[in-house]
């Protein structure tokens, strides 16, 4: 049986190993096949994470068995949107579009996916600060990364015809914040050619796969909302409060002094509680200067509707 390139490619990065024991890199019928089976643990008891190379399309939703409860991101151009995906996640919390170029966005998607609270973040924004991502990917479980993304200069795939688009650099960037989430369970990989694979792209797709493990090995798990549910949260948790005087009103964000993680509590009126929303201290900065964050406005608009 012939090797899958990407997995081929990946195997022979430099200090794999130290990352592979946190994460799997599998095939789309190795991922199928185990899915009746129990996830795999690594040896602090922690779930794998696993990284799926689909081939040229995002398979069939269906397919995958995600269950019910799908808090996920598309990192994609906006072009060949897959809308069953769309329909599965409409009744999530959260999801989001990352990379996303209007030349080839239909604005109808971008008003139905902020119609529901859900974020897309556009390439040029990306290009600016990377780290605006973050926050995104933070809590997400699953992650549908579509390298066609990447501009065909650094993808050279012949069905990639997209002048525009990451940078290989910007792809690797992604992939780490991915891997930093702290609920990452599974991230598909698609948009890689499926006969005659040019190494470049192999390569580009194992170190983007390489980037995910490498976060994930690295990755220090916080839950301020846990930690709040179990009673006090610990000290590395500092609270800061904006008051908007003009209005009376406050926000409320908390800070991890561990890890530089920020998040902003948005309340939910019908149970009468908060929420923590992962957000940047630059949406603390935007409440300092008097101004609602708009990923707060989302989020509170997606909370009260559902």
């Amino acid at each position: 049986m012939e090797t899958n390139p990407v997995k081929k490619a990946y195997s022979k990065l430099f200090s794999v190993s130290r990352g592979m024991e946190k994460t799997a890199v599998i095939t789309l019928g190795e991922y199928i096949s185990q899915k009746a089976k129990k996830q795999k643990k690594a040896k602090d008891g922690s779930p794998v994470a696993q990284i799926v190379i689909c081939g040229e399309k995002l398979p069939d939703i269906d397919s995958l068995h995600l269950g019910r409860n799908i808090p996920s991101s598309l990192v994609c151009s906006g072009e060949n949107i897959p809308v069953q995906l769309i329909d599965k996640i409409k009744k999530q919390k959260t999801f989001s579009v990352i990379g996303v170029q209007k030349y080839v966005f239909f604005p109808e998607m971008e008003t139905a996916l902020g119609s529901c609270g859900f974020e897309t973040v556009h390439l040029g924004a990306i290009r600016d600060d990377a780290s605006i991502c973050e926050p995104l990917l933070r809590n997400v479980k699953y992650v549908f990364l579509d390298m066609a993304s990447v501009k065909h200069a650094d993808y050279p795939w012949e069905k990639n015809a997209n002048p525009n688009g990451f940078y290989s650099d910007e792809i690797c960037q992604i992939a780490r914040y991915i891997g930093f989430s702290c609920s990452l369970k599974t991230v598909f990989i698609y948009g890689i050619p499926e006969k005659k694979c040019p190494q470049v792209c192999a390569n580009l797709a194992a170190q983007t796969a390489w980037h995910i493990a490498d976060a994930v090995a690295n990755n220090i798990k916080e839950d301020p909302q846990a930690e709040r549910l179990k009673g006090k949260l610990p000290s590395q948790f500092e609270h800061k409060i904006v008051d908007f005087c003009s209005h009376g009103d406050t926000l409320t964000f908390i800070m991890s002094a561990a890890t530089g993680r920020w998040w902003i509590e948005v309340p939910v009126i019908k149970k009468n509680t908060t929420e923590l929303l992962a957000c940047t201290a630059a949406d603390y900065q935007t409440a300092c200067e008097g101004q609602v964050p708009v990923r707060w406005l989302y989020y509170y608009n997606r909370l009260n509707s559902i």
